[in-house]
């Protein structure tokens, strides 16, 4: 199988990176080799399509770039059931939950809100997996009070919900420690 991934350094990404490159091939697309998601969503996009990619793990966070980047993809792979989609949002998109006043939990609200908006267009073929981890130990959440999972754990749970067969989906994956 072949994965786009964006945000492959740090974090979920670089969890979902280790983890994924074992049995998968994987192109990146990051900062660090030279992509801005936010500026170079198209690109990124183009050059996916082109690699002929199965999986598209949009993880890199920049503002309303996931949903540009999400809505350019979904023209193309709407209607190709060989293709998947993953979009890491979080749970802080629901009200009360992150305390976060920055801009970030309306973002992941908003891609949440367009994935499910896709989701349910009719005659859709492509499988789309939602993902909502809570805390998540990170450069993000240094200083925070919380039950945290670890990057890996999660990117565990994603890689999981990939690899099943391409008939089942899991539309929404919420991922949280409660204790």
């Amino acid at each position: 199988m072949k994965i786009a991934l964006t945000g492959h350094t740090s974090g979920i990404g670089k969890a979902l990176f280790d983890i994924l490159s074992q049995e998968h091939e994987i192109v990146c697309f990051s900062r660090s080799n030279g992509y801005d998601i936010d500026t170079q969503a198209e690109r990124i996009v183009q050059e996916s399509l082109d690699w002929d990619v199965d999986v598209f793990i949009n993880n890199a966070y920049f503002e309303l770039a996931q949903v540009n980047i999400l809505n350019r993809l979904w023209e193309f792979w709407a209607r190709d059931k060989s293709k998947t989609i993953v979009n890491i949002s979080s749970l802080s998109k629901y009200p009360g939950i992150s305390g976060n006043t920055s801009g970030y939990s309306a973002h992941k609200a908003a891609l949440s809100h367009q994935a499910f908006l896709l989701m349910f267009k009719g005659n859709r073929k492509c499988r789309m997996i939602n993902v909502n981890p809570g805390f998540v130990e990170s450069k993000m959440t240094e200083g925070v009070t919380a039950n945290m999972l670890t990057a890996p754990e999660c990117a565990e749970q994603i890689a999981h919900a990939i690899n099943l067969p391409q008939h089942i989906e899991i539309g929404e994956l919420s991922l949280w420690r409660p204790y």
